[in-house]
């Protein structure tokens, strides 16, 4: 009668990989999916008599795949084979019988029926799946200890002049990606190289792919393009800041549906960083996710342990519509994720709506294998995520949600009050200095090559040009003539645009070119346009 009442607790013990797509097979028949949980590899019943009572004999192939998971569930049904004694008879007695007068509507005896429709694996299952067999089982233990908060994730033992060497060869390998993948990032690196090659700022790509060159030339390269995406080009080559988000991103952040402060920390040790999603979120997709790059970048800049050993990340969704939480969506976080210098070691989804998990499996296919790997859904109320939670590492004392789903927001307040007085110290500091660190849209910048044509500044000043290229042209004195360029020049400035030059060393900037210069320029391009 209990068992009827509560339910049944299974243990597998699995001592082959290529069981772990029948077990999840078999679960996904019965609707226990939602139950599905991982342990440690190190089994808590090691030396135990009941280890021997239910050990697996039957051989099993050396990989796994989605199309023979359907066949392989069936056959784990009736693999309950121990080992030849009495007491593993009994025990295979007492498990069928269990499950023969289980009456649970989802359960139901052993083996089900054949009549059955048997659902096909999603496209997120066969994604894991295939991951899966690609680990070794190394690999899998550390991304499962990763996950448990066993350990810390695995840090590269970096040495100055492994990082030197990594850091040329980022560069090497971006010199080898298409012209036409890498725009914004050549428009970047025009606008300010010290910006683009610092040190410190590429070495957080590195640590986000364990120094893999070839991915970290790749985030960098995304990196800039979704950041010319989401703020455009005058912020293309600093660090964002509260002024920068405008009015819609700062207030998805104000609802404090993004948290992150100082002391957020799982049970090793590690960054964490919470996405709450509130019940009257009616946010938009770009203010969102412009308050996602904001908090994120907030979370690696200058925090060395968070580069180093990645980020718990929780996306708390208990309460959302599946109307919130669209497939566009879902394609905009993986994308801005694999474009920001941060690595999940453990990625978590609390939710509480079944209309959601279709789009939650898209998120897992269109994820990078890393997030995929550490990603796991808890589907429950607040209390049962909550606990969860816990079994994950995730300190209850630490966390901003309640048991009720409410949250609380106090120090979270305080920590974006802090960051937001720094930044504005840091922007006053930049407005005295005489130094121009990089070009605004409007100006004018002198310079060849096609990104010096096709900035924003140069095409404004082309259509100015064509305005009075006629007058130009059927002007009969130089003296008309030079007034005529003068007014082209007195017209950008009116709007704010400068004529800047690079200093003699790049890094050092910008710097305003003298008025006879600028006219300079504007007369030998109306001349080059009227040809």
């Amino acid at each position: 009668r209990q068992q009827q009442r509560d339910g049944c607790c299974i243990c597998f013990r699995v001592e082959r990989v290529a069981f772990v797509p029948s077990i999840v097979r078999w679960c996904i028949d019965r609707s226990y999916v939602a139950c599905l949980q991982f342990s440690s590899p190190i089994s808590p019943f090691h030396n135990h008599q009941s280890q021997q009572q239910h050990r697996m004999k039957r051989p099993a192939p050396a990989t796994t795949t989605a199309s023979d998971a359907d066949a392989e569930s069936a056959t784990w049904q009736n693999s309950y084979v121990s080992d030849s004694s009495d007491d593993g008879s009994a025990s295979q007695q007492q498990h069928r019988q269990c499950f023969s007068n289980c009456s649970i509507p989802s359960c139901g005896s052993m083996p089900s029926n054949p009549r059955r429709k048997r659902p096909t694996p999603s496209e997120g299952e066969r994604a894991i799946i295939e991951d899966l067999n690609a680990l070794s089982i190394k690999e899998r233990e550390e991304v499962y200890e990763d996950i448990h908060g066993v350990r810390g994730s695995g840090v590269v033992q970096e040495t100055p002049e492994m990082v030197s060497r990594a850091v040329i060869d980022v560069w090497e390998c971006i010199g080898r990606i298409k012209r036409h993948r890498k725009e914004a990032y050549e428009l970047a690196l025009m606008m300010c190289p010290a910006f683009v090659q610092d040190r410190a700022f590429v070495l957080m790509f590195l640590r986000a792919d364990f120094f893999d060159v070839a991915k970290a030339a790749t985030r960098l390269v995304n990196h800039f393009e979704v950041k010319l995406e989401l703020f455009g080009v005058d912020k293309l080559v600093k660090q964002i800041t509260w002024e920068d988000l405008g009015d819609g991103a700062q207030a998805v952040i104000l609802r404090k549906s993004m948290q992150h402060f100082p002391g957020f920390v799982d049970s090793v040790g590690r960054t964490m960083s919470i996405g709450y999603t509130a019940r009257d979120d009616s946010s938009n997709l770009p203010n969102h996710d412009r308050a996602v790059w904001y908090i994120y970048m907030g979370v690696v800049t200058d925090n060395e342990d968070a580069q180093r050993r990645g980020i718990v990340g929780v996306g708390y969704m208990i309460g959302m519509s599946e109307e919130k939480l669209s497939e566009s969506m879902s394609t905009n976080i993986a994308r801005e994720t694999d474009a920001l210098p941060m690595r999940y070691a453990a990625l978590h989804i609390c939710y509480n709506s079944p209309k959601l998990r279709p789009t939650l499996s898209f998120m897992q296919v269109v994820a990078s294998t890393q997030t995929r790997l550490r990603l796991r859904a808890h589907f429950g109320s607040d209390v049962e995520c909550l606990y969860e939670l816990m079994a994950f590492g995730v300190k209850q004392d630490v966390f901003p949600v309640d048991s009720e789903g409410n949250l609380s927001t106090d120090r979270y307040a305080e920590a974006l009050d802090t960051r937001r007085r720094r930044e504005a110290e840091m922007e006053e500091a930049r407005r005295q200095s005489s130094k121009i660190e990089y070009p605004r849209s409007i100006d004018v910048l002198f310079g060849r090559g096609k990104t010096f044509k096709d900035f924003h500044g140069n095409v404004l000043m082309h259509a100015c040009i064509d305005r009075y290229k006629d007058n130009y042209r059927r002007a009969s004195s130089r003296e008309e003539k030079t007034t005529i360029v003068e007014v082209v020049v007195m017209t950008i400035k009116d709007s704010g645009g400068r004529f800047l030059r690079r200093c003699k060393d790049p890094m050092d900037g910008w710097e305003v070119v003298p008025f006879v210069a600028a006219r300079e320029k504007i007369s030998y391009t109306i001349r080059a346009r009227l040809k």
